[in-house]
């Protein structure tokens, strides 16, 4: 018993220690909760929830329509919500975070509580990607719903699920760097727009043009993100598959490795601008 009540405890403290918060870790999840709420009172906000919830409905119909295999509508949603949707809701969301901040002055009212730029500048990146793990939900659900209807329909939810959070991951690593872009630019509302849009619109245009085989000799992190995830989001394997796997091979280890250091430059350098501009004000 003793002996048991030892390795409870060498079990148990540690998790009490976890789950006592310091008062700066409540400070940042109060952030964070905050930072959930200035979205909803935006409008910008609303319509990139609606057309998260109308693109994945549109290819399910699509597909209903035309009849297809539950496969074809998985590789629809990768494509279109992976690799446009999600980076445009990261991209559009953090900007509009930052420009608030910009618009309210509130950034010298949280640095008071002593919570330093770089917390405040990761706490707002995870709001944004609170927003792309929710689109990755809903459009699994429209693959589910819409796969009823369609042909070799495989209902294993968390599996495709796991496919769309994996691929959504990979390309807003691959987009990472609109970081730069809207730390640049996040005090200039309409051109800070525009540019993050265009960034994420160029890289979807290369991602469709690898995809027919166009810009193999490129390494882009966003080029990079869809051929290591390329393999995964296969739902159904077909030999007329191959010569695309064949084609699209990238390893895996480097890729991965590339696109950690994607996400770790852009961060850093992100927030050594934002510092870098506070200062000479």
């Amino acid at each position: 018993m003793v002996y048991l009540w030892t390795k409870f405890a060498d079990i148990a403290i540690p998790w009490r220690t976890i789950l006592r918060r310091s008062p700066e870790e409540k400070e940042l999840l109060k952030l964070y909760w905050n930072e959930l709420k200035k979205m909803k009172r935006q409008k910008t906000v609303r319509i990139i929830s609606l057309i998260g919830i109308l693109l994945p409905a549109f290819c399910t119909v699509l597909c209903i329509n035309s009849n297809y295999r539950f496969r074809n509508l998985v590789s629809m949603n990768v494509e279109f919500g992976s690799f446009l949707i999600a980076p445009f809701i990261f991209s559009v969301l953090l900007l509009t975070l930052f420009t608030l901040e910009e618009q309210n002055d509130t950034l010298k009212n949280i640095l008071t509580i002593g919570i330093s730029q770089h917390k405040l500048f990761l706490v707002k990146m995870v709001a944004a990607l609170t927003f792309v793990v929710l689109f990755a939900v809903i459009n699994t659900v429209y693959t589910m719903i819409g796969g009823i209807f369609l042909k070799n329909y495989t209902p294993d939810f968390l599996r495709v699920f796991g496919i769309l959070l994996i691929t959504m991951s990979a390309s807003v690593a691959g987009t990472m760097p609109v970081v730069l872009v809207i730390a640049l630019l996040r005090k200039k509302d309409l051109i800070a727009m525009i540019a993050v849009n265009c960034f994420v619109l160029v890289n979807f245009l290369f991602m469709w043009q690898i995809s027919m085989l166009h810009c193999l000799n490129l390494h882009f992190p966003i080029l990079i993100a869809y051929r290591i995830t390329y393999p995964i989001s296969i739902l159904e394997y077909t030999e007329n598959l191959q010569m695309g796997l064949n084609a699209l091979y990238y390893p895996t280890g480097k890729g991965i490795f590339i696109l950690a250091m994607t996400v770790i430059i852009s961060i850093v350098l992100g927030i050594e601008i934002c510092k870098r501009q506070e200062v000479s004000r």
